[in-house]
């Protein structure tokens, strides 16, 4: 019997088993209905009236979870009434209404292919994904055209969630802790709404499917795999029966690693260590704390850009960045000022179209050449940051001149808000990522211009090794563990370390067991990364010795290629402290 397999992107590990329920999907129009003149003023009406309605709705979406979830998860929804209340998106679909003498309908559907376009014009996949919350506010709207629709019943039974995609209203109402068993969408990837409020949930889900609702039907049995990114349709017994025991044991592996979230961050031999996390949205600190974080260790802040269609305001910002500080008290908050340019470039920012992106106007030097844009952040940071746990960090830093106009510029905002009489925490940190061979070639000398460094894995490696690690061809050659690599970041640890510093890496490598292993050997104590990793990584370096990780570390730079090097860490780890990589193993509680 052939057995229906579907690949997508894992975005929140776990098994679910269970019946399919395929919600109704919004269809934009694609036919334009012409109205006489005279229906022009009841047409402008109507979409005046579903406005209202949706400014209701979103009203009491956002209370409604703001009671059940706190106030940073009801965030995104303050962000769709600012899209909702937006002059320029509402006068520009009343002029289509006007102008063409269309139905409202028309009028929505043209705007959103507009954004849709805009949207998918960038490369940069986390701010593709944006494109959600502007159509799921014109999606709202377009069902309230109608008056008297029919309300779609909530579901009433345990079931696998199956949809095109879900925007952020409909994943915020549709997924249940107690009904969702799992999640599979046609679209989606790791940083989309539902991937995050999935694990803020412990939902298992697989995102990208591409064709998924295609290919079933209500009420089909369906496997969920979220670890693995597969999904299995109307599978046979002895199939059901594989993944049922994969998913038990799964279940009491994650049992036991939340209880490890609750321990303290030693290793064997009590050496400290921070477990941090790295976060695009504010209602994804809760979850980290949940998760054993220590703090933000990155905070991506161009999300907010992202959210709505006209450049945001300093008060924008500060609401962001007082709601993060205050939900992770009293632990650090690192906010990464804007890392936009290039391929994450965005119309209304007005950055040319360049050759070779990645290495062009971004990060640190789009923000100097727009200081008026750079002030508006500094400032709501620095108002943001009275309660004393709040750090900036600025991206893609290549030599000590840019550190300098940097720190000109900081110190300009805080003698402006001390002449008004601003409050702001007068002794915040400034730290710069090291994520350029450069910067990292420079570390001894700009750790003395600056109180931390950060140290981004993910494009350090990529621009070390000269590896485009997204493109297919040489994406082989992209090793954390070429030797070359594990040097240089040695180098800046070691640096930090002597001047006295704080380092953070906040790549992958962070993520990754045999990695954290070797950083923490190499001296690094803090770790930040996606928040679902915190448990797997606290409970490997709680497992092991840091004088067992120095020995290891010290060895793979005798070691001439990254496959030697990776071997013999994953080997000596499995001889020393195997239960480094076991699961399920009992966890002494009295290390709290």
């Amino acid at each position: 019997m052939d057995i229906t397999r579907l690949r997508g992107i894992g975005v929140s590990p776990g098994i679910a088993i269970g019946e399919i329920l395929l919600p109704k999907r919004v269809v934009f129009t694609s036919r334009k209905e012409i109205i006489a003149d005279d229906q022009v003023p009841a047409e402008l009406e109507r979409l005046q009236q579903a406005l209202d309605r949706t400014r209701d709705e979103l009203v009491r979406i956002r209370d409604g979870i703001r009671e059940k979830a706190g106030p940073d998860s009801s965030l995104i929804f303050e962000a769709h009434l600012l899209i909702l209340e937006d002059p320029a998106l509402v006068s520009g679909l009343e002029a289509v209404i006007r102008d063409e003498k269309a139905r409202a309908e028309w009028a929505l559907s043209k705007a959103n292919a507009r954004f849709e376009q805009l949207f998918e014009s960038l490369t940069d996949d986390y701010f593709r994904q944006r494109k959600s919350d502007v159509s799921d506010v014109l999606k709202r709207v377009y069902r309230n055209l109608e008056n008297n629709r029919e309300k779609e019943k909530a579901p009433q039974k345990p079931h696998i969630l199956v949809a095109h995609e879900l925007l952020p209203s409909e994943a915020a109402l549709r997924l249940s802790k107690e009904l969702t068993l799992g999640v599979a969408l046609d679209m989606g990837g790791q940083t989309s709404h539902t991937a995050i409020l999935a694990r803020s949930l412990g939902i298992p889900a697989v995102l990208g499917l591409r064709d998924i609702t295609r290919n079933v039907t209500e009420g089909e049995l369906a496997i969920v795999d979220g670890t693995d990114g597969e999904v299995i349709i109307d599978p046979p017994p002895a199939v059901r029966r594989e993944f049922q025991a994969k998913k038990d044991k799964y279940e009491n592996y994650s049992r036991e690693l939340q209880k490890t979230a609750r321990l303290k961050a030693e290793t064997l031999d009590r050496v400290r260590f921070v477990p941090q996390a790295n976060i695009e949205l504010p209602e994804e600190v809760a979850l980290s704390l949940s998760m054993g974080a220590e703090g933000v260790g990155l905070f991506r802040s161009e999300f907010i850009y992202l959210r709505r269609e006209s450049l945001p305001t300093e008060e924008d910002h500060f609401e962001i960045y007082a709601g993060l500080a205050r939900g992770a008290h009293p632990y650090p908050v690192t906010i990464r000022t804007l890392d936009i340019g290039g391929e994450k470039s965005l119309p209304r920012l007005n950055i040319e179209k360049e050759p070779n992106p990645a290495l062009g106007l971004r990060a640190v030097r789009f923000s100097l050449q727009n200081r008026d844009l750079f002030r508006i952040q500094l400032r709501a940071i620095l108002r943001a940051s009275t309660g004393g746990n709040v750090r900036v960090l600025v991206p893609m830093v290549t030599e000590i001149d840019e550190i300098l106009e940097v720190k000109q510029i900081f110190a300009d905002v805080q003698r402006e808000m001390r002449r008004k009489g601003e409050a702001f925490d007068e002794k915040i940190p400034l730290g710069v990522m090291i994520e350029v061979p450069a910067a990292a070639a420079l570390a001894e000398a700009m750790l003395r211009e600056v109180d931390f460094v950060s140290i981004g894995t993910n494009d350090l490696i990529q621009y070390y090794l000269a590896v485009d690690r997204a493109n297919e061809s040489v994406s082989y050659l992209y090793k954390p563990f070429h030797p070359a690599v594990i040097r240089l970041i040695r180098s800046v640890i070691q640096a930090a370390r002597h001047a006295g510093k704080d380092v953070v890496v906040c790549g992958e490598m962070a993520a990754d067991t045999p990695s954290a292993v070797v950083l923490l050997g190499f001296g690094l104590r803090t770790f930040s990364m996606n928040p679902i990793f915190i448990p797997r990584v606290k409970k490997a370096l709680r497992s092991i010795e840091c004088r067992t990780a120095e020995k290891i570390a010290e060895e793979t730079l005798k070691l001439r290629s990254a496959q030697e090097i990776e071997e013999y860490v994953t080997e000596e780890i499995l001889l020393r402290h195997p239960q480094v990589f076991l699961t399920g193993q009992p966890l002494d509680a009295s290390k709290k």
